[in-house]
């Protein structure tokens, strides 16, 4: 178990203590005054339940409050009200001193701190209880984010490939160059030779090989 809740279980079970023993005093008070007020039983009983149990109910929903985003300013005017009237009921039955009112004023006060004390302890558990997965999310996003950024990022180089025209076979290389001086007679050996993919030299050789003859206009 972690220290933090062995923590939080201690403040809690001794809040609670301080809370039992406050509200049975002031409890005891308050069937007093119900008595002296006129109420009998069994319903005597239930006086001092309208005034601590409800500031109980009355920080519970504080806290509920707090957890949807509403406001809390009439839950406090709430609570702090009845601990008020309850405070004032436990004063009646002090004998005229401030020693004596200073006793019978403790319960009910003291009933009112411990219990906002606790509720603060659980108000700050749920939240913290609450801020979990936002604080695995964010975890979660921020290693996504440093692995998007430890990962290289490689372009596609294009290279461009030279197309190569394919040169005429030896063995055809004549009958090419007598076709295509059938159709231009007077194209010269460089004109030819860039025509065909060849070389000038080898237009002009094969020229002389059939014994054609030789091209006048244009030749360099």
């Amino acid at each position: 178990m972690k220290a933090s809740k062995i923590v939080l279980y201690a403040t809690s079970a001794c809040l609670i203590s301080i809370w039992a023993a406050s509200f049975a005093i002031s409890y005891v008070t308050l069937v007093d005054v119900a008595l002296a007020g006129g109420l009998t039983y069994p319903w005597v009983w239930l006086f001092p339940l309208l005034l601590d149990a409800f500031m109980c109910i009355s920080s519970l929903d504080i806290i509920r409050r707090e957890l949807n985003g509403e406001p809390t300013r009439n839950a406090w005017v709430l609570v702090i009200g009845v601990t008020a009237v309850s405070t004032c009921f436990n004063i009646t039955r002090a004998d005229p001193s401030v020693l004596s009112w200073s006793v019978h004023a403790l319960a009910p006060v003291v009933c009112f701190l411990s219990f906002e004390v606790e509720m603060g302890v659980l108000r700050s558990s749920f939240r913290q209880h609450d801020n979990i997965p936002e604080a695995c999310e964010a975890g979660e996003a921020e290693t996504e984010a440093s692995e998007a950024k430890t990962i290289p990022i490689v372009k596609a180089s294009v290279t461009s490939v030279p197309i190569v025209k394919p040169k005429p076979d030896n063995q055809n290389i004549t009958g090419i160059i007598s076709e295509y001086y059938r159709n231009n007679p007077t194209s010269s050996y460089a004109e030819a030779g860039k025509a065909l993919g060849i070389s000038r030299q080898v237009v002009r050789a094969n020229v002389i090989k059939m014994s054609t003859p030789k091209p006048t206009v244009g030749e360099v």
